[in-house]
């Protein structure tokens, strides 16, 4: 199985034991625009991560398509990307909104 690092946000912490999380990753286009990507990482063990950590992580690659309807009812696919057996390479600790700089 392929191996990914994968750096980003933690948007979302799930499982019975902390076990995943929802990382977003953002980056820049070729032409300069600006997007996002969600990855959901799951890990052996607890994580101890809190929401809004940047955090570097590395893993087994998984990718699923899925299709879905938007709101309207429209069909579409998506591309789930899942990061597993995860290990935690960097963090940085998220940053209060409140400093005064």
């Amino acid at each position: 199985m392929a191996q990914v690092k994968v750096t980003g946000k933690v948007n979302k912490v799930f499982g019975a034991s902390n076990q995943g999380l929802s990382l977003v990753e953002s980056y820049k286009s070729a032409t300069g625009e600006d997007y996002t990507r969600t990855w959901t990482v799951w890990f052996a063990v607890s994580h101890n991560l809190a929401v809004d950590t940047e955090v570097t992580v590395t893993g087994q690659l998984s990718v699923k398509i899925e299709d879905f309807e938007d709101k309207t009812g429209k069909p579409g696919r998506k591309v789930k990307l899942d990061v597993n057996n995860a290990v935690v390479a960097e963090t940085k600790p998220a940053v209060p909104a409140d400093l005064p700089f």
